[in-house]
This record gives structure tokens, C-alpha cells and sequence, in this order.
């Protein structure tokens, strides 16, 4: 059961380092199942690995370094929550949309579970911490 646990978490950081942290899609497609879905993303749901892999190229279009690291990740029978914490500069695409290319550099934080069903991701729920990420390109006042 231990191996199982560590193996889950492993695979949850090679997800951030092969997808987020890469772009490699084809690392990923060994990673994510075929009928992944996403409860939490906008715009994903149940559209599957094609949605996900898309809003992933547009974070790393709108920060081209990003690189995002898992901090801590616990497991527990099928599931990994884990706290990531994500670094990039703003200098692609517009982020979030309508924001232009500010070219500062940004820290944030990201919570996420995941299901894992025969050693591949299967679903996703996670929040990011976007008010951080805001006032940081000075969109929302700090106070």
C-alpha cells in the first residue's frame, strides 16, 4: 500500500515537471488518462486532455519560464492533495485575458487533488491563488 502511495505522488510531480513545467504532452499523454476530467478549470470539465494541454500552453504562452514546483503532496487510497508553488515572468500572451504583458515576475500558490485510476491521472479539482497573482501585475490594489 506504502508503494502505491509513493508512486501516486511521484506521478502527481511528474505531471508538474513533464506538463506544466515542460510542455511535453507527449510525457503527459503517459500521465493523464484518456477520459480525464477537470472539476475545477474553466473551460475543461469533461473535455479531456485536449483542455487541459490547451490552458496549459496558454499559462506557458503568457509565461514562457514558468515553473511550477509541488511542495508538499500527501496520499491517501486513490488521491493526492498537494500545494504547489508556481514562478514565471509575465512577458507573453495577455494573463489572465485582457492583461497585457507586464514583463514582472510572479509567485503563486496552487492547491490540487488528484485521482489516480490504474497509475494515471484521472480527475482534478484545485484552486490557484489568482487575487495573488492580480495584485502582483498591479490589476487589484494590495489594500
Amino acid at each position: 500500500m506504502a508503494e502505491n502511495l509513493e508512486a501516486n505522488k511521484a506521478l502527481v510531480r511528474r505531471l508538474y515537471a513533464r506538463l506544466q513545467g515542460a510542455g511535453d504532452t507527449a510525457a503527459a499523454d503517459e500521465i493523464v488518462a484518456d477520459d480525464y476530467v477537470d472539476h475545477s478549470l474553466p473551460g475543461i470539465g469533461e473535455g479531456g486532455r485536449p483542455e487541459l494541454y490547451a490552458l496549459v500552453a496558454g499559462v506557458r504562452s503568457a509565461l514562457p519560464d514558468v515553473a511550477p514546483v509541488v511542495e508538499q503532496a500527501v496520499a491517501e487510497g486513490d488521491l493526492v492533495a498537494c500545494r504547489v508553488v508556481a514562478r514565471g515572468t509575465h512577458t507573453g500572451t495577455p494573463f489572465p485575458p485582457g492583461i497585457p504583458a507586464s514583463g514582472r515576475s510572479l509567485t503563486w500558490t496552487e492547491q490540487h487533488t488528484y485521482r489516480i485510476a490504474n497509475g494515471r491521472i484521472a480527475e482534478h479539482w484545485g484552486v490557484a491563488d489568482m487575487l495573488s497573482i492580480l495584485q502582483q501585475l498591479g490589476a487589484v490594489p494590495l489594500s
